[in-house]
């Protein structure tokens, strides 16, 4: 029997996995945002006296942070490779729905063994931490950190080219 007829690659399965935690994490925003809803509902349902004004800007503050932490976090994702779904932090806006209000990527940082794969891993980290155009402060020092390391990699390439010229 042959095993491997039977087995999958690694990265497909860690992409299975990533793509079930996606799913499971859908249906728990789903069943926090229901619950949030008929919270708000209950709480609110004799209270009618709001300024629609000062609802519709509210609202609007939400939704905006809201599109802007998504393609934040998204920019991160479609610029390096991730090991995880992108994690959502949510607030219950003031019709009852959750918006993102923060968010986070866990990009791949397993550095390979070949140096310019190493090198092209390092480029490819510090792209995707600095995709958005408003960064972070995490994503900054990340960005700093895949060039500090990218540096590095390139001056143990120079001293090592120096050594095996002095063996010749």
């Amino acid at each position: 029997m042959e095993l491997n007829s039977y087995s999958q690659s690694a990265s497909s399965i860690y992409q299975q996995l990533a793509q079930k935690r996606s799913e499971l994490a859908n249906i728990d925003k789903k069943e926090v945002e229901k619950a949030a809803s008929d919270d708000y509902d209950k709480t609110n349902a004799s209270n009618e006296k709001f300024d629609k004004q000062d609802y519709d800007r509210v609202l609007d503050k939400y939704k905006n942070l809201d599109a802007q932490v998504k393609t934040h976090e998204q920019a991160h994702a479609a610029n390096g490779t991730t090991t995880a779904p992108i994690q959502y932090n949510y607030h219950v806006g003031p019709d009852g729905k959750l918006y993102a209000n923060g968010g986070s990527v866990r990009l791949d940082t397993s550095m390979p063994e070949d140096e310019g794969a190493a090198n092209a891993k390092l480029e490819e980290l510090k792209s995707a931490s600095s995709a958005p155009s408003e960064l972070s402060s995490a994503d900054a020092q990340i960005a700093r950190t895949a060039n500090l390391n990218k540096m590095l990699l390139h001056s143990q390439e120079d001293t090592q080219g120096v050594n095996n010229e002095n063996r010749q």
